[in-house]
């Protein structure tokens, strides 16, 4: 798209056009009466050459304001693309488009950007747009500069990749979104145990094409993928690709790649991490199964033997930590892994949940709104701020969190319709804001998503406690305890099933515990 194609498209979005042609009439109009009148009335020969006068200073300003602001059904406000204006360093990776004859490669080209994503996310002077965000756009023929404003970055890196038996080809572009023109591009035909070196070339060539500087810590990071076995990172891809879902068995499948991964290469730490998560999820949401919990022990402790410089491996082993309630211990690795990445989402966020457990609202709220600045389409962080907000007494703030938290929801569940837990938070909001029928439907979405899985149980009986239905909150609250899902500060602490807590049923299922 040209230039001056790209500008006009924005001067109609920003309905400049329309304000010129509109005030052009108006003042037109003006003049006629000013002409038609002011004699008449007898007033001053200048009064004329006055309206004149301000007519023509007036349309410059009225166009300046057009593409300052724009109506809304809240009122006029500073337009979205100005309130967006990235001045840092930032990038979107946007999901390689599969070139290959199967379908069943997709995996593979979304694993070679999430991958690259991953690596790009370790560098601190560089704000990387999350897999979520960016993976909305799968599939959707937008332009680069309607990317970039949408997901706040100054620059795209988008790519194809085409696998045929034992070799890959790939093709890269690094975009300037401001001027929609290419920052570096390149192509690679190569076998695929060289995947590896490719990907290193792709990150070198972004960090230096955006004029980057890293400290020997990040290029270490960056450039360090844990493994050389190109078998065992593919398992590694297809386990990071399930453990991202919420539908049902999506754990144990992901946990089969990972240990799939970690057969083939046993020194693998982002495979050992990535373990970690699924089992650590297991163990809280899933029957709090001792089993679970040791290999997790396990699994963590093996990470950070392999690879202490990864944030990923010490957010790996506080998560753990946190589940053997080791608390101090805990929050030490998710110290060390924000010291090491400030970014990353998963130790910024489940940090702020254990804070919030351990009464440490002030400081859950904080990270939950770094956390959120890390990934700013990801609605669980603001969605927590709002929580704490709520019951810490900060009523605006609450609200305000729980709205942005509520449009972040709207829009993952339209981009993937199984994903249940964005749709049982968006049930729980819908039902404070009195949509109670509204929030129903999305309640019954997720249990037929994901009927499993503790915590779709337990964001129903909040769901339900919020909309006064008591009996039918409590038969949840049962439901998801049955289903593994006893984390018991969770049921202690969490506001939205404070109605339900001086109940007999509910008293007796805290003594269960």
């Amino acid at each position: 798209m040209s230039k001056s194609t790209s500008l006009f498209e924005e001067l109609k979005r920003r309905k400049v056009i329309r304000v010129a042609i509109a005030y052009l009439i108006v003042a037109w109009v003006v003049i006629q009466i000013a002409t038609t009148t002011f004699e008449p009335l007898r007033l001053p020969d200048w009064s004329e050459t006055l309206v004149v006068v301000i007519a023509i200073i007036g349309f410059p300003i009225a166009l300046i304001l057009a593409w300052a602001f724009e109506t809304t059904p809240d009122g006029v406000r500073r337009d979205s693309a100005d309130t967006e204006e990235v001045t840092d360093a930032s990038i979107a990776v946007l999901p390689f488009i599969n070139m290959s004859d199967l379908a069943e490669n997709e995996y593979f080209s979304d694993g070679l950007a999430e991958e690259l994503l991953t690596m790009l996310s370790r560098i601190s002077s560089l704000r990387v747009c999350s897999r979520t965000s960016s993976f909305s756009f799968k599939g959707k023929n937008i332009d680069v500069p309607t990317v970039a404003r949408k997901l706040g970055v100054n620059s795209v890196l988008e790519g194809s990749v085409q696998r045929v038996d034992n070799r890959v080809r790939i093709s890269a572009q690094l975009i300037d979104a401001s001027t929609d023109t290419h920052l570096w591009a390149d192509s690679y035909d190569r076998e695929i145990d060289d995947i590896f070196a490719v990907q290193d070339e792709i990150a070198e060539q972004i960090v230096e094409a955006l004029q980057l500087t890293l400290t020997t810590d990040e290029h270490r990071a960056v450039t360090d993928q844990t493994t050389e076995n190109f078998e065992a990172y593919d398992y590694y891809l297809r386990g990071r690709d399930l453990f991202h879902r919420s539908d049902s068995g999506h754990l144990n499948a992901a946990l089969e790649m990972f240990d799939k991964a970690i057969e083939l290469d046993p020194d693998y730490a982002l495979a050992h991490a990535g373990r970690t998560f699924c089992l650590d999820d297991l163990y809280n949401f899933h029957g709090r199964h001792q089993a679970h919990l040791e290999q997790a022990v396990i699994s963590s402790e093996r990470a950070i033997q392999l690879a202490d410089h990864l944030a990923e491996s010490h957010a790996a082993r506080g998560l753990t930590l946190w589940a053997m309630d080791e608390l101090d211990p805990a929050e030490n690795e998710f110290e060390r892994a924000i010291a090491i990445n400030p970014r990353l989402f998963e130790a910024l966020h489940f940090y702020s949940r254990m804070a919030r457990v351990r009464g440490q609202i002030d400081k859950a709220i904080s990270l939950s709104r770094k956390a959120a600045a890390a990934r700013p389409d990801d609605y669980q962080a603001m969605a927590q701020v709002s929580q704490l907000c709520k019951e810490s007494g900060r009523e605006r703030e609450a609200g305000e969190a729980g709205l942005e938290a509520l449009k972040i929801a709207e829009r993952v569940i339209e981009s993937n319709p199984k994903e249940s837990r964005a749709m049982l938070y968006a049930a729980v909001r819908y039902a404070e804001l009195g949509e109670a029928e509204k929030g129903k439907e999305l309640v019954e979405r997720a249990i037929s998503v994901a009927p499993d899985i503790g915590g779709t149980y337990f964001n129903a009986a909040c769901f339900y406690s919020q909309v006064g239905e008591i009996d039918e909150a409590l038969d949840f609250i049962e439901q998801a305890f049955d289903a593994g899902n006893r984390m018991q500060r969770w049921y202690e602490t969490d506001g939205d099933l404070d109605p339900l807590r001086d109940h007999p049923r509910f008293k007796a299922l805290m003594e269960r515990f």
